[in-house]
């Protein structure tokens, strides 16, 4: 497993040389080769767009359950994901595929017709809920989420959107269909439909301080399969420290919808930003219509100086660009992290879930970022045996 890591790391260097030495190849003839392939009609707004990613992790992670500890010491290809976008007559197009563990999985799949004052969406995208949720993998501060995005099963679906946006403030609502599964085994999705719906509002926009606000909600239906609710410690490489199983006959009664509600709101000063999520989820169908609750507070800082970025018209993180990346001398930007992650899950007898997570990032060019890890938790059961991890990971990121 570490020869592959190894390789892959090799692999993505490789690729990154083969970009930049192509970079402005041909740019009279509307192509363009900065560190990767695209090509763009002046006349028409006609583009298109290679990209992609590829996310290499290793972790060496303490599990302890019931005073046994399983050691998690391994390497993966987190995420390899390859795809296009761009824009034909006017409607913009995005096509992205994740090519691991021998599965096709869909990703962002979708068609943006732009009307006179909000967008239209079509296609296999996810449902509008949460700042962590809704900023891409490429740009959140840790490895991994917090734990509501994964314990509430954000996800994308197939459905249809309607999104618009001002200069403080973004809106977006849809009616979702099912979860595609593995492409090179069928083009079906499942039987679950959603309703979801976010806003979000800055009431401070200057050059010195930005505040975010939003809030969001989604209307689950499960259909016959009722539903998990389930999560890892904020490390991919372990077991699932926590599962509370709703699916049909299964003793916690079986879940026919749910309804989530998040609050979101984060601050970027200079160097330094904040982050904190609430989620709520009642579950319907099982006896007292349990609730589980989760929330979460990051914190970071920019030992180089540089500024968290932020898009106005998706209400979400974006690329922060080092001041001075390796490639033009400098040493990139360097970031120090925390978060403090809580989920209480009382109400299916499983207990309260505690991680902390301390990050440090170096950002060595603009779509080259390491990153690296330390987790400690705590899932804590009453009248049961508690469940604690323990232990540093890293990522290597690449994408273009």
């Amino acid at each position: 497993m570490f020869k592959r890591y190894l390789t892959s790391a090799a692999l993505v260097a490789l690729a990154s040389a083969a970009g930049l030495s192509a970079a402005h190849a041909d740019d009279a003839s509307g192509w363009n080769f900065d560190g990767v392939p695209s090509w763009s009609n002046a006349a028409t707004g006609d583009s298109f767009t290679f990209r992609g990613r590829i996310y290499l992790d290793a972790a060496n992670i303490d599990f302890d359950r019931a005073g046994v500890t399983t050691t998690f010491n391994d390497s993966e290809i987190r995420t390899g994901r390859l795809g296009i976008t761009g824009q034909f007559a006017h409607v913009g197009y995005v096509a992205e595929f994740d090519l691991i563990n021998n599965q096709v999985r869909a990703k962002d799949v979708a068609l943006t017709f732009h009307a006179t004052g909000f967008d239209v969406l079509v296609g296999n995208m996810k449902t509008p809920n949460s700042l962590e949720e809704q900023t891409s993998s490429r740009y959140i501060t840790f490895m991994e989420r917090g734990t509501g995005t994964e314990l509430f099963g954000l996800d994308r679906r197939v459905g249809v959107a309607i999104a618009h946006h001002g200069d403080n403030y973004t809106f977006k609502a849809g009616a979702y269909g099912g979860v595609t599964g593995d492409l090179s085994q069928s083009f079906s999705t499942d039987d679950s439909s959603a309703f979801a719906a976010r806003i979000t509002y800055l009431p401070v926009h200057t050059d010195n301080l930005l505040v975010h606000l939003g809030a969001s909600v989604r209307q689950m239906d499960y259909g016959n399969a009722g539903t998990r609710v389930r999560a890892r410690p904020r490390t991919h490489s372990t077991d699932r420290i926590v599962t509370a199983d709703f699916r049909p006959g299964r003793p916690l009664g079986e879940a026919d919808s749910s309804t989530l509600i998040g609050l979101e709101a984060a601050a970027i000063s200079g160097p330094f930003h904040a982050h904190a999520e609430y989620m709520t989820m009642e579950l319907n169908g099982p006896t007292g219509n349990p609730r589980i609750n989760s929330a979460f507070l990051n914190l970071g800082y920019f030992l180089t100086g540089e500024t968290r970025s932020y898009s106005t018209s998706g209400g979400s993180f974006s690329r922060t660009h080092p001041t001075t990346p390796v490639s033009e001398g400098g040493m990139g930007a360097i970031e120090l992290a925390a978060r403090y992650d809580y989920s209480d899950l009382n109400d299916v007898a499983a207990g309260e879930l505690t991680t902390w997570t301390l990050g440090a990032n170096w950002y060595v060019e603009d779509h080259f970022r390491v990153m690296a890890n330390y987790v400690t938790g705590e899932l804590a059961v009453p009248g049961g045996p508690n469940t604690s991890v323990s232990g540093p990971q890293v990522r290597v990121q690449w994408d273009f």
